[in-house]
């Protein structure tokens, strides 16, 4: 399980319904269009280690570390009396290393190839009185329920620290990651819902609120934007054939939110089938499909107190080998997650802790894990935050849970253990621009 962190681009809050967001600051560019730059600075100084593990190298390691710093630019162009054009476009920076430095050590992937210039969420489109319909790269379902109401956005009834650590958030460790098995029935890697980055080629609508109650909606043809990746089989039979065709992929998603005094609740719903040519016959049985529920809920008690449950069912196509001596992997990674958040807070200080556990894959024996965090933060300002955070992920015998960006391990040994754990403490800065 990685401690030496790559520099991967993460996504982070929830698709706003519109432009420009609640703290951007903006100006005027012409009579009826308006310009605003806004962003987050997010930087942590972390001590980080992996247990329980008989991997070589390091197990432990100190450095700075990027929790997905951005720069936003958007704009709103009037059309007429309530109707809009909008376009957002998000670009992400590290704010620790240069963009020529190695993301992943002893490679040529620099991180300047994998954030940069629109990266983050970039789509334009036009709202109007009764929602917003955008086209482009959007943040779906995995982000779902993490709160940012501080900022003004609607609340949700999951994770809501203002320091983020991204390393250590249950909603992307538990909520959005799945271990599928091996012929022994051991965890083999971690598979991400949705991979972490933006889903692309999306058209996503996004409504108003109607009594509390706001909904979206959103459709791609191919979320993870390898047009043209279908492999056709050769004529001589070289090249192996695929059993679906490149257009038979897509993605649906659906959400629905409501917020109405110290109530938040959302229900999420994802099917995604993988265009063909995307994965190996000779290891399974057909593409890695996803579906998946998410339900939330919180109350926020009189005297500032908030308490949340968070659920997920998750199920990845042909992940599971369905008996030892099986030749691919032909049945469904399934597990369920639930996550509870409790946070507390008074004037410019607030706590939080959350506890989150995944059930065995597929009924499968010791392949669960479970999180807990603990954190403290103080507001600067009404947008800026620092604090302390405190994660430990645990494994059982044979799951395999990891921290978020986290895909290469301290020392030689590519990729997590089964049963390891791992635990951090981050000294973290937010500053929402």
């Amino acid at each position: 399980m990685k401690v030496r962190f790559t520099i991967l681009a993460a996504a982070a809050a929830v698709a706003v319904a519109a432009t420009p967001p609640a703290w951007a600051q903006g100006f005027q560019v012409g009579s009826a269009t308006n310009v605003s730059i806004s962003g987050l600075l997010a930087v942590g100084l972390k001590n980080s280690e992996v247990s329980n593990t008989a991997r070589p190298g390091i197990s432990s390691e100190t450095r700075l570390d990027d929790n997905t710093s951005r720069v936003i630019i958007s704009s709103t162009s009037k059309i007429t009396e309530g109707w809009n054009v909008i376009f957002r476009i998000e670009s992400r920076f590290q704010a620790d290393v240069r963009p020529i430095d190695p993301a992943i050590p002893g490679t040529t992937i620099y991180s300047g190839n994998i954030t940069g210039w629109a990266d983050g969420d970039t789509w334009g489109g036009v709202s109007s009185p009764y929602g917003s319909l955008v086209f482009g790269k959007n943040t779906i379902f995995y982000t779902d329920t993490i709160d940012v109401a501080y900022l003004g956005l609607p609340a949700s009834p999951g994770e809501g620290y203002r320091i983020w650590d991204d390393n250590g958030l249950g909603t992307f460790n538990m909520l959005d990651q799945v271990t599928p098995l091996s012929k022994a029935g051991v965890g083999a890697g971690s598979s991400f819902t949705l991979g972490n980055t933006r889903s692309r080629n999306v058209v996503r609508f996004n409504s108003v609120k109607f009594s509390g109650v706001d909904f979206s909606l959103a459709w791609s043809p191919n979320p993870d934007g390898d047009e043209l990746h279908y492999v056709a089989p050769a004529a001589d039979g070289s090249t192996p054939g695929y059993a679906r065709g490149y257009t038979s992929g897509g993605m649906f998603y659906g959400s629905v939110r409501y917020n109405n005094g110290p109530l938040a609740a959302s229900l999420s719903y994802l099917d995604k089938r993988v265009q063909g040519g995307t994965y190996n016959p000779a290891v399974a049985a057909g593409p890695a499909d996803v579906q998946a529920v998410r339900l939330g809920v919180a109350y926020t008690l009189p005297f500032k107190m908030k308490v949340g449950v968070v659920y997920d069912r998750t199920s990845i196509d042909n992940a599971v080998y369905s008996t030892p001596t099986s030749a691919v992997a032909s049945d469904s990674a399934k597990r369920d997650v639930f996550l509870i958040p409790v946070s507390y807070s008074f004037k410019d200080h607030a706590f939080y802790v959350t506890y989150g556990w995944a059930g065995n894959t597929s009924s499968h024996a010791k392949t669960g894990g479970s999180q807990l965090n603990i954190g403290y933060d103080y507001a600067l300002t009404k947008r800026a935050f620092v604090g302390l955070y405190y994660t430990l992920l645990k494994n059982d015998a044979n799951g395999h849970y990891t921290p978020f960006l986290a895909g290469y391990s301290l020392g030689p040994t590519a990729n997590s253990v089964a049963g390891e754990n791992w635990h951090q403490i981050g000294l973290n800065l937010n500053y929402w621009f």
